[in-house]
């Protein structure tokens, strides 16, 4: 509680009585602080991560193959090749020999 209250009285005082100096020298503190704090959650996330079961690794990883795959299936191009010109007209022969 007595550090809470230190805090408060020192957001008090940079707020308003702190000159512009101490303003900006503040801020580069702060700026600071909280790059430092990220960098230390994101290693501890990091870390997380690595202790994690196997099973979330494959899934990560048939996540990915996933996408690719689609993204190459969306690149195939709808234009038939002239094999299957040859097997249309075959069905299409063998429909009206039959039927007549």
């Amino acid at each position: 509680m007595f550090y809470f209250i230190v805090a408060i009285l020192i957001a008090l005082y940079y707020f308003f009585a702190a000159p512009k100096t101490v303003k900006n020298t503040m801020n580069m503190i702060t700026t600071m602080a909280i790059i430092a704090v990220l960098l230390v959650l994101s290693v501890m996330g990091f870390v997380r991560l690595l202790q994690s079961p196997p099973e979330v690794f494959v899934s990560i990883a048939m996540i990915g193959l996933a996408y690719y795959s689609l993204k190459d299936i969306l690149k195939l191009s709808a234009k038939p090749n002239k094999h299957s010109r040859y097997i249309v007209g075959l069905k299409d022969y063998l429909i009206h020999h039959f039927r007549s």
